[in-house]
């Protein structure tokens, strides 16, 4: 999918999908719908990050590409200094294939300013 608005569109209604599956996995999640950080679990602030496993890339040999998750470095920051987490979910067709919850500082996403986008198989590496 490419940067549009059916594309926008999608990927909003993935993000609160996927949500809808972490107030599942953690009922007790207090969601934080305007702010730095999406919620806190047991005190922890955890950013919650999905993307598709593959979308529609008009620029590759083979037409698509591995989703990516967006990184925002304040956010980043934030959750590093609050000792928060961050919670990854990689879909496929709208249901979860990988979920993992892992503390922002183990994350080497290296210093940058704005936002930054990782290939979710990189994510993997760094969490498994």
């Amino acid at each position: 999918m490419s940067a549009n608005i059916e594309g926008n569109t999608l990927a909003s209604h993935n993000g609160c999908q996927m949500e809808n599956i972490i107030k599942s996995l953690y009922p007790e999640a207090e969601f934080h719908y305007k702010g730095v950080i999406d919620f806190v679990i047991d005190g922890v602030k955890v950013e919650n990050k999905s993307c598709q496993e593959y979308i529609n890339a008009t620029g590759n040999h083979n037409g698509m590409r591995s989703g990516r998750f967006c990184f925002d470095a304040l956010q980043h920051q934030t959750l590093i200094e609050q000792g928060g987490d961050y919670s990854f979910l990689v879909q496929k067709d709208s249901n979860p294939i990988f979920f993992a919850r892992v503390h922002a500082k183990n994350l080497k996403l290296g210093k940058w300013s704005g936002v930054k986008a990782v290939c979710w198989k990189t994510i993997m590496r760094m969490v498994i």
